[in-house]
C-alpha cells in the first residue's frame, strides 16, 4: 500500500527526532508540531511511540526535522542573534585530516563562531554533546586560521564552575596577575582582571559551561559588559543543558548572560555523509548496510565514539567484513550497552 511505512523508515525517523531533541532540550515535540499539519498529541504520540505512524504523519516528522536541523525553524534567540547549524544534507566524499583531527562540519561551524566573536565582540554559545570535538575544535581553529588571535581559553572544573571568586582567581593567574586569597577578595581581583582586559582585549574561550553554577554566569556577563567595547568577545562551549537553562530564563543570572548572546552554535555532531567518509578513509570499506546505521546511530554524532569504536575494530576485525552483530559487539565493550533491533 501506498500508505504504508515500513519498521525500518518509521524507527529512522524517530531515532533522528530523538537525537535531534536531546541536543536541544529546549525544545519539545509541542514545539515541532507548529511547524506541522499535525495536532500537538499526533507529534508527542509518534515520538514517543505510541503508534502512530501513517504515511502522512512519517513525511510529515521527515520535513520538520529536517527544517530543524537546516536551522530555517526553531533557531534559538530569534531574529535577534545569529544562529547556525550543520547541514546534513550536504553530500560528503572525503573529510580532510590532519594528524588525527577530522575536520568535520563541527569543527568548522565551532571555528565560524569563534571567528565571528573574534571580529564582532559579541558572546557566542556552542552546544553539544560529550564527545562531539568541540575542545578539539578550539584546539585546531588555534593551531590554524585563529592562530593570530588573542585568546585565552579557561576549562571549568567543579572549582572555578562553582565558586565566583575561584574562578575570578583563576582568571588572574591565567593573566599573570596578582591573586588574593579569602572569599572577600573576589571584588578586587575583578576590577584589576577588568582594568587588565580593557588594556589588553582578547578572545575569552569557556569550555565545560554546563558546570556553570548561575552567579558565575553572572560574572561572564559582568565581565564582558566591561570589557567588550575595548575589544574582549566570549565564547561559551557546553553540553545541549546549558542552551535549555538560557532559553528558559527563568533566573536573572542566567537571563542576563541569554540577552547579550550575539550568536547560538546548537551542533549536533558528525553527519551521517561525513561518518561514512571516516570510515572509508580509515580502511572500513566492507561494512554492511544495516550495520553502518547501527554504527552511526550508536555514535550519536560523538566523533569521540566513533574513533574508539574504529580502534577497536581495528584491532579485532581489520580486514573482516563488519556485520550488524559486530556492531553490537563493539557497543557492548566499550559502553556496555545493547543498541541492536532489541533495544530499538
Amino acid at each position: 500500500m501506498v500508505n504504508s511505512v515500513s519498521d525500518e523508515e518509521y524507527r529512522a525517523v524517530r531515532d533522528e527526532i530523538k537525537a535531534f531533541l536531546a541536543v536541544r532540550p529546549d525544545l519539545t515535540a509541542a514545539d515541532l508540531a507548529q511547524y506541522t499539519t499535525l495536532a500537538d498529541t499526533t507529534v508527542r504520540s509518534f515520538v514517543h511511540g505510541n503508534g502512530v505512524r501513517g504515511r502522512a504523519v512519517v513525511d510529515e516528522m521527515k520535513r520538520v526535522i529536517a527544517q530543524a536541523k537546516a536551522g530555517d525553524i526553531l533557531l534559538p534567540g530569534g531574529s535577534q542573534s545569529v544562529a547556525i547549524t550543520e547541514d546534513h544534507s550536504k553530500k560528503v566524499r572525503r573529510v580532510a585530516r590532519q594528524g588525527t583531527f577530522y575536520e568535520i562540519q563541527t569543527s568548522r561551524k565551532v571555528g565560524e563562531v569563534l571567528d565571528y566573536v573574534a571580529e564582532s565582540r559579541t558572546i557566542g554559545v556552542v552546544t553539544g554533546i560529550f564527545g562531539m570535538g568541540k575542545t578539539e575544535s578550539v584546539k585546531h581553529w588555534r593551531g590554524s586560521r585563529g592562530r593570530n588571535v588573542d585568546c585565552a581559553v579557561l576549562e571549568f572544573d567543579e572549582f572555578t564552575a562553582a565558586d565566583k571568586v575561584e574562578f575570578v582567581r583563576e582568571m588572574c593567574r591565567q593573566f599573570g596577575l596578582p591573586t588574593i586569597l579569602g572569599s572577600q577578595s573576589g571584588g578586587r581581583m575583578f576590577r584589576a582582571l577588568v582594568d587588565y582586559l580593557n588594556e589588553n582585549p582578547c578572545l575569552l574561550i569557556f569550555d565545560q559551561c554546563e558546570t556553570l553554577r548561575p552567579r558565575v554566569c553572572q560574572v561572564i556577563r559582568q565581565l564582558w559588559d566591561r570589557t567588550h567595547e575595548a575589544g574582549c568577545g566570549v565564547v561559551t562551549l557546553a553540553a545541549p543543558i546549558l542552551l535549555a537553562r538560557l532559553v528558559a530564563g527563568k533566573m536573572v543570572d542566567l537571563g542576563a548572560l541569554e540577552s547579550r548572546v550575539g550568536i547560538w552554535a546548537p551542533l549536533t555532531g558528525i553527519t551521517r555523509e561525513e561518518f561514512a567518509a571516516v570510515v572509508k578513509q580509515e580502511g572500513f570499506t566492507e561494512v554492511d548496510s544495516d550495520a553502518f546505521t547501527l554504527w552511526y546511530r550508536m555514535a550519536n554524532g560523538s566523533m569521540r565514539r566513533l574513533m574508539r569504536s574504529i580502534d577497536l575494530l581495528r584491532s579485532k576485525h581489520q580486514g573482516k567484513r563488519i556485520s550488524e552483530k559486530t556492531i553490537e559487539g563493539v557497543a557492548g565493550h566499550l559502553w556496555g550497552v545493547s543498541v541492536g533491533k532489541a533495544a530499538a
